[in-house]
């Protein structure tokens, strides 16, 4: 069954949300949906006598909610084959219906132009993300994994420990390294220590973190995850774009993307480090939190992209962009076959790949831990 993912449109939201929902796709119908189960469906025909109104009344009719509209629907069901569906669009003369699960709650949408032209682009899931392994990239639309498996992703958990480990143990050297040339013993590494609000000691703890992230940075960019990192954006972009999944076009996406977990990074870094900036100027210092809260909002986007581009991502091999392509199209694939089904919360966190990441994060500082204090205990220091 071809189908598509369903608008969100609610029966609150007004006639005209629904006229412009419409230019973007070849039908004149969608369904209205409360919190995902299906009230009805509106047609564009039942709109029509607003365009003979004069021109003063029709921004108040446009504003009507969809619930003055809205009729019952008949529905397709998800054992439904396309030949059924197109029996029933034919039999109510329709060109959309929706597919809803036995409780009523809508899983998506078939249109008679999907069902007419094979040939059209096919249907792409709304958003895709995904992660580096280092084993390959690893994608998911929420419902289905592609690509890495699972204990990809625990490995990539258990480099990025690895990583976060081998930054703390060089910051913790550099640091005692200083304390021998005059170094403050108050200046500290961790982000989010800001008791240190004046003075030199402040600006020496400020250098001694963006360091610190630099050496982070640095391990990233050296790893095998760099590549696999640029393939998955670079494909994420492409499935978005509704581009063709060949190296040539997959690699001249943009290796930067905005949701990538970077930017989280980017975030709390640029925070910290304003807000501890804003402390130490007196006519700043009560008002820190907002100017550091105002700089993050309106640079976290940039500086996590210039991050991508210059650390946790670098240019793809052709290998690397093959198993992002190949784990787009397994992905496309799942996502055109599968039988239609409501995703569950606890499915979409799976798929997310983070509890798998932090599983070999845990294991890594878990074991590390265990070998410094038994170094220490052995050589009593």
């Amino acid at each position: 069954m071809v189908m598509r993912e369903a608008p969100n449109l609610a029966p609150t939201d007004s006639i005209a949300r629904f006229l412009q929902r419409l230019k973007y796709l070849p039908t004149q119908s969608l369904p209205v949906l409360e919190r995902g189960y299906l009230v009805g469906v509106v047609h564009q025909s039942d709109t029509l006598p607003i365009i003979a109104k004069p021109e003063s009344e029709r921004e108040s009719l446009l504003a009507a909610p969809l619930s003055s509209i809205v009729v019952p629907s008949v529905v397709a069901t998800p054992d439904n084959t396309p030949s059924e569906i197109g029996e029933l669009m034919a039999t109510h003369s329709v060109t959309m219906l929706p597919v809803v699960d036995e409780e009523g709650y809508c899983l998506g949408m078939v249109l008679a132009s999907d069902l007419l032209s094979p040939d059209m682009p096919v249907p792409r899931p709304a958003m895709v993300g995904g992660m580096a392994t280092p084993f390959g990239v690893y994608l998911t639309d929420g419902m289905h994994q592609a690509g890495a498996g699972n204990l990809a992703l625990i490995t990539s958990g258990v480099v990025l420990g690895l990583m976060f480990k081998v930054t703390l143990w060089a910051t913790e050297a550099l640091i005692h390294f200083g304390y021998h040339y005059g170094l403050p013993h108050t200046v500290s590494s961790k982000i989010d220590d800001v008791s240190a609000t004046t003075g030199t000691t402040a600006l020496m703890s400020i250098v001694v973190r963006l360091v610190s992230l630099l050496i982070l940075l640095l391990l990233m960019r050296m790893t095998r995850l760099a590549g696999y990192h640029a393939a998955e954006h670079q494909t994420v972009h492409a499935i978005e774009r509704t581009e063709k999944l060949t190296p040539d076009i997959v690699g001249r996406m943009p290796r930067a993307h905005p949701r990538c977990g970077t930017n989280i990074m980017a975030a709390g870094t640029l925070f910290f480090t304003l807000f501890q900036l804003a402390s130490m100027l007196p006519n700043l210092d009560s008002a820190a939190p907002i100017v550091a809260l105002i700089g993050t909002l309106v640079y976290w986007r940039p500086f996590g992209a210039i991050l991508q581009e210059r650390f946790t991502t670098r240019p793809a091999s052709e290998k690397e962009l093959v198993s992002g392509i190949k784990a787009g199209e397994d992905l496309l694939l799942q996502y055109r076959t599968a039988s239609p089904t409501r995703t569950r919360l606890w499915k979409r966190i799976w798929c997310m790949g983070m509890v798998q990441n932090l599983i070999g994060v845990a294991l890594v500082l878990t074991l590390t831990d265990a070998l410094e204090i038994a170094l220490r205990a052995h050589y009593h220091f």
